[in-house]
């Protein structure tokens, strides 16, 4: 699992897979459920597997000093 954070927009993106950037590629769509209040979106691969989560606004469910430590920007 990796983790990375962007501050400009206060996403965290959980991702459930080995190397980040090797399977960005195989990334297709994600979903916004609203039992989930819209806030924690659903990462879907080309197979149609999950391969993490966005969660926006992070900061309403992290310290900022955690999330600061995975910024990307």
């Amino acid at each position: 699992m990796q983790y990375e954070y962007d501050s400009e927009v206060d996403g965290l993106y959980i991702w459930f897979v080995n190397n980040i950037e090797e399977e960005k590629g195989n990334y297709d769509h994600e979903l916004w459920p609203m039992e989930l209040k819209e806030e924690i979106g659903l990462l879907f691969g080309k197979d149609g597997g999950l391969m993490g989560l966005e969660i926006m606004p992070a900061s309403k469910y992290f310290d900022q000093s955690r999330l600061d430590s995975f910024d990307k920007t």
